[in-house]
């Protein structure tokens, strides 16, 4: 392998990883804003809705983490979404727990990717790497004919 091509590979890492930047989630409630309940994909390769997508603010040195609580009223048979960030981290990360309270049931799903708690989309990370490594070895192979 050319010197020239290990020098190029370092620096799309290199590049890569310090374009990481605080984690964003979808921070709204569909009791004030009635779009927040189906943060939806419109086609399979549409960009995801990213109109509530904030960057999480820090709190101390608590790492933050995405969650969507689905809460199910049982007197008013009102169903509300409330997606935003936490910062107490749960038993076991990534997962959803339920609860039945008096009155009400609640889901609450946690998770660390960026807009996790709204529609899926692939995440940025593996997506940004797969994308240098590409032009790395393409870049690599033009300067080495």
């Amino acid at each position: 392998m050319s010197t020239t091509l290990v020098y190029i590979v370092f620096i799309a890492l290199t590049a890569n990883l310090l374009s990481v930047s605080g984690l964003r989630c979808h921070q709204c409630n569909s009791h004030e804003n009635a779009d927040c309940a189906n943060l939806l994909v419109k086609t399979p390769r549409a960009q995801r809705d990213d109109h509530y997508l904030r960057e999480c603010i820090t709190q101390g040195d608590q790492q933050a983490f995405c969650r969507k609580t689905v809460i199910k009223l049982d007197f008013y048979e009102e169903h509300r979404i409330d997606r935003g960030c936490g910062w107490i981290p749960e038993k076991t990360p990534n997962t959803c727990f339920s609860a039945d309270n008096e009155g009400f049931k609640q889901t609450i799903c946690t998770c660390n990717e960026d807009g996790c708690n709204g529609a899926t989309a692939p995440n940025g990370f593996g997506v940004s790497l797969v994308a240098s490594l590409g032009l790395t070895l393409t870049l690599g192979y033009l300067l080495g004919h």
